[in-house]
């Protein structure tokens, strides 16, 4: 077997080595340690002063003790070939507006509510938090995932993404205990 070396062999494989170690060096290294801002909270709890929610029974807890303000928004969807225009006295938005009440009043907040009809339920949610100057909105997610949606699902991924203040999402556990007495369920 006759081995020949030439110089373009030659280059070629120094070539390779140097950028495949390269490469494996990039990926391999250790990032530097992320800065102190990046790392610490933006706001703290205290600071904070109004909060539209969807899930009461979290934003009450972080609220207790604070005196911020709550504001319980209620966004019902108007599907696009329906006119949009408020439903008659729907009682399952009453039902569910009674119930966030009643949690907020266990933490000794008084909510304000709002209610809202909207085509996208995420751009109103958006939209109010703009108008009422919100420091934090708390929102709960379900288990229940359309397909091809994000695990978030469509409303709490168009907040995270566009919301003009911190938001805490909060995944509803599957078997939740009832909080609300029997007169509200």
């Amino acid at each position: 077997m006759n081995l020949v070396l030439s110089p373009l062999g030659i280059t070629l494989a120094v070539a390779f080595t140097v950028g495949l170690a390269g490469t494996l060096g990039w990926m391999l290294r250790v990032p530097p340690p992320a800065p102190r801002g990046a790392t610490s909270s933006v706001r703290s709890v205290e600071s904070i002063r109004k909060v539209p929610v969807r899930a009461v029974e979290l934003a009450a807890r972080l609220n207790q003790g604070h005196k911020a303000e709550m504001v319980i928004v209620y966004v019902h969807e108007i599907p696009l070939q329906a006119p949009l225009a408020m439903p008659e006295k729907d009682p399952r938005i009453q039902r569910a507006l009674d119930a966030a009440a009643f949690i907020a009043t266990q933490h000794a907040i008084t909510p304000r509510t709002k209610v809202n009809v909207a085509r996208q339920a995420g751009h109103r949610i958006v939209e109010i938090a703009r108008e009422e100057n919100a420091d934090l909105i708390v929102m709960g997610i379900s288990h229940q995932n359309r397909p091809n949606e994000s695990p978030l699902g469509r409303v709490a991924e168009h907040v995270v993404r566009n919301a003009p203040c911190e938001v805490v999402v909060d995944r509803v556990p599957r078997q939740k205990v009832s909080l609300i007495p029997s007169e509200f369920s």
